[in-house]
């Protein structure tokens, strides 16, 4: 049994309850944790009735020898049933999703952990023994040699007299790294989603990531052969300003799951044809070439040409052309209008499919947020974000369209990737034009001049990623200084140092410091102060409108602040390999009074003026 206790911390208050919620997150999404991981999928969910409580090494052991002598088409859970037979076990099949507590006996969850790069891992399948009786979620990977995704031994995670602990059997000598990422990564997240469910008890669950997609394994299998068909040749010859690595692997994404939603669409159909599509406001067109290129019909359409565009093979089909939507731009031919970060097309996409024809389709993934008019949309509700309202909004449009709206949220390497998708009228094809007259008795209710206004053909710089390095690193220097006047020495995290970590600040505090010319810099580009700062995101964490140091990490080990865990770490590619960071220079190294905590070796940044 479990003898080695990893990590522990008395939690005053916590209830079994929440601790159930916390640990299922973990259960259901280990990606959000570790970042090798694509996600999870549950193979089968067992209620099981018990007499002794049986060790999870004992059960996946018995496990093995099942699948060895009954070979691996018999499948997993098979083996489950049998050895449940054997052990005494009553065992019930459940739905995915079920609710981990109040199961008298427990249960057993199987779970096969999808890797983000199929080239180096393989999928590995991990038993989970949930134990109400003891409040323990036991975790076993049923493979050993080729486990590189998941420690390699069994742990746990518990609650014993308001205590979460992390548990093993003994010190695992043979696997430090996990045992690190156990206590300093895992465990962690785990406070931190404990102190939020205590904070925020009524709070709603956040919505899946992919949830219209049938098949995860699928999803990400295609998801990397399109990455390496078309992402990482186009990552060497981008030659565009913008970051390839954000720009080409999201729209690999985003094709990846149309190319599903659309083979879904053709199995429930029992049709062949592969779906025509038009992308309005393509901007780079990869999106567009893609799909082409795996064979679906369709064309792009912007304001103006990209240096990309001259890249693409002659099927893909790009158009420099100013979209009215107000007037009669109609695709009548298309299953499918796209409005990938449209911006004053956005609100129209719906519109445009519900016009076109009773059988158009639409999927819009929003940005920017505007009205029928092309103007600015302002937020109706103050206690949600411009973005979640115009969602909302959104939402409303597709339903006066007569569209049954269904969402769904990507993997894409934004914080704006939820999706509208209509592919459902609610209404019978004869009332057609009576549905038209009432879309636009609606869009005459929001503005009232609804002639378009189509933004200048010419590129405007959005987001501060044009902005002056100069005026940059003013801002920075400004925001650094004020930071450390506030002196604040990190002896926990680097004793003897006498290293400076500096203070906090509140985003208004330090706006006020800015001086008011470098401020219209930032507003006239459509950012501001804050994305300024998460954009350098390696100096400053930007939390809950503060802002602070980001405290150096030594090279190969996690974070070891619950800030750092606040924010994902960002893997670039180049081709198949990752980015040596030793290859950039280490800010604090150059720039802190103090230098930096880590002599050149410990630093996972180049110690060089």
């Amino acid at each position: 049994m479990f003898d080695h206790t990893l990590a522990t911390q008395p939690i005053p208050g916590v209830t079994p309850e929440v601790f159930y919620r916390a640990a299922n997150i973990y259960l259901q999404k280990p990606h959000v944790v570790n970042r090798k991981l694509f996600g999870a999928s549950t193979l089968a969910t067992f209620r099981v009735r018990r007499g002794d409580p049986v060790d999870v090494d004992e059960f996946v052991d018995r496990l093995r020898e099942r699948l060895s002598a009954g070979g691996e088409n018999d499948g997993i859970e098979k083996g489950v049933r049998e050895v449940c037979d054997d052990l005494g076990w009553e065992v019930e099949l459940l739905p995915e999703g079920v609710d981990l507590n109040g199961f008298v006996g427990g249960c057993l969850v199987l779970k096969r952990l999808l890797p983000r790069n199929l080239n180096v891992f393989k999928p590995l399948e991990v038993l989970a023994i949930v134990d109400p009786e003891l409040k323990r979620i036991s975790f076993r990977c049923l493979q050993d040699e080729e486990n590189n995704l998941t420690p390699k031994f069994s742990f746990a995670v518990q609650l014993v007299e308001e205590t979460l602990s992390i548990i093993c059997k003994s010190t695992p000598t043979s696997d430090e790294k996990s045992s690190i990422w156990l206590k300093e990564v895992l465990f962690r997240r785990l406070l931190k989603w404990i102190d939020n469910l205590v904070q925020k008890t009524d709070q709603k669950g956040e919505q899946i990531s992919l949830g219209l997609i049938n098949d995860l394994e699928e999803y990400n299998r295609l998801y990397g052969e399109l990455k390496t068909k078309y992402g990482t040749e186009m990552v060497r010859i981008w030659p565009e300003s913008t970051d390839p690595r954000k720009f080409v692997y999201e729209d690999v994404a985003i094709a990846t799951y149309l190319l599903l939603l659309w083979k879904q669409e053709r199995e429930e159909s029992g049709s062949d044809a592969l779906q025509s599509f038009v992308d309005l406001g393509c901007g780079n067109g990869l999106l567009v070439y893609i799909l082409a290129s795996e064979g679906h019909p369709g064309v792009g359409i912007d304001l103006r040409k990209r240096k990309i565009w001259e890249c693409f093979p002659g099927n893909v089909t790009l158009r420099v052309e100013s979209i009215d939507p107000s007037g009669n731009a109609l695709f009548p031919d298309t299953d499918w209008i796209i409005g990938n970060h449209s911006d004053e097309l956005s609100p129209w996409i719906p519109v445009l499919a519900a016009r076109s024809a009773y059988r158009c389709r639409y999927f819009l993934l929003p940005c920017c947020a505007f009205e029928f008019d092309g103007t600015k949309f302002q937020r109706q509700n103050s206690s949600v974000s411009q973005y979640g309202d115009f969602l909302r909004y959104a939402k409303q449009i597709s339903a006066v369209c007569g569209f049954e709206t269904a969402t769904d949220r990507l993997k894409i390497p934004s914080t704006k990737r939820t999706c509208l998708i209509g592919s459902e009228r609610t209404y019978r094809e004869d009332q057609f034009e009576e549905t038209l007259a009432k879309i636009q008795t609606f869009i005459d209710s929001r503005t009232p001049d609804t002639t378009f206004k189509a933004r200048p053909a010419e590129e405007r710089v959005r987001n501060c990623t044009k902005i002056s390095r100069s005026v940059v690193d003013e801002i920075v220097r400004i925001v650094f200084e004020a930071l450390i006047a506030k002196r604040h020495l990190a002896e926990e995290h680097f004793p003897g140092k006498g290293w400076n970590a500096g203070g906090t600040l509140a985003i208004g505090e330090l706006v006020r410091l800015i001086p008011a010319d470098r401020l219209a810099a930032l507003k006239s580009e459509c950012g501001g102060l804050q994305t300024l700062l998460r954009n350098n995101h390696q100096i400053f964490a930007v939390l809950n409108g503060t802002v602070q140091l980001r405290l150096p990490t030594r090279r190969g080990i996690g974070s070891k602040t619950e800030e750092e865990l606040k924010r994902k770490a960002k893997k670039q590619n180049r081709g198949n390999r990752m980015v040596d960071l030793k290859e950039r220079p280490c800010w604090f190294f150059g720039n802190h009074p103090d230098g930096c905590p880590f002599e050149e070796e410990d630093c996972k940044f180049k110690h060089s003026r």
